[in-house]
């Protein structure tokens, strides 16, 4: 039997490629990099190994 893992997806187009932003008035949120929707990070979203980049 086949597992599946769970990424946390886009909830306007189910891409996986997702990125963490900081809003001053919201703070994380969550950014697709497919389609550019933003929402407010959930904790499973924050939870995920994430990849820091830095705008230099």
């Amino acid at each position: 039997m086949p597992t599946y893992q769970e990424f946390p997806t886009c909830d306007l187009c189910r891409s996986i490629d997702l990125e963490i932003v900081h809003n001053d008035d919201y703070g994380p949120m969550t950014a697709c990099s497919d389609c550019g929707y933003t929402w407010v990070a959930k904790y499973d979203e924050l939870t995920t190994e994430i990849n820091i980049t830095q705008a230099s």
